[in-house]
């Protein structure tokens, strides 16, 4: 009569390496994607934000110029002085149109885009910058692009503020351009928005 004898299989030191080896490089695989996707995202999100809020700079400036009846540019670019005209109760502008005898202020003070309106101050940003980096040939077509490590400060500078040149100031060209942390580390998110502003309540220009 024979006595089986149960064999117990196992790996060898060889299978184990081999095996180790192929999990290492998945593991190494999974790792660098999940870091790639999560920079892409907030990049991504850098980038969104950074033209958002770009965007709602230029419209909060426009649309306070808008009603501006004098405007006068500081010789830098970087800030203006207005006046409004003066409202009634009901908030409409009177008739004739008169200046409610506050000066304001909008000016750029580091990266401080602030505005005063005859009472208080208040910020309207803190990320806009003093230099345009999207006149470098590494913007294109003054695109944002947040894979940037060019530094800002080595663009060209530029105006925030750009009065018409002949006659009365009757319209203004404002520029914006902001910069945040892109989703590496040295990476730039940078936007550039532009805007041409009327003056609607210019007491000469008004019939």
């Amino acid at each position: 009569m024979r006595i089986r004898r149960n064999r117990r299989s196992g790996f060898t030191l060889t299978e184990v390496v081999v095996a180790s080896l192929v999990s290492s490089v998945v593991l190494t695989a999974v790792v660098t994607l999940l870091i790639t996707v999560a920079a892409a995202w907030a990049r991504g999100e850098t980038t969104m934000g950074t033209e958002g809020d770009t965007q709602e700079i230029i419209s909060k400036v426009s649309d306070e110029l808008r009603e501006a009846m004098w405007v006068s540019v500081d010789a830098d670019g970087y800030g203006l002085t207005y006046r409004k005209p003066k409202k009634t109760v009901t908030g409409d502008f009177e008739i004739p149109v008169v200046w409610d005898g506050f000066d304001r202020r909008i000016y750029l003070t580091g990266t401080d885009l602030k505005i005063f309106d005859g009472t208080t101050t208040r910020t309207l940003s803190t990320t806009v910058l003093k230099n345009d980096p999207f006149r470098l040939g590494t913007h294109m077509n003054q695109r944002k692009k947040a894979n940037q490590t060019v530094a800002a400060e080595g663009a060209p500078t530029y105006r925030v503020f750009v009065p018409n040149t002949t006659g009365l100031v009757s319209e203004v060209m404002v520029t914006v351009v902001t910069g945040a942390k892109g989703g590496r580390p040295g990476e730039w998110a940078r936007a550039k928005k532009r805007d041409r502003v009327v003056l609607r309540n210019v007491p000469e220009l008004i019939k």
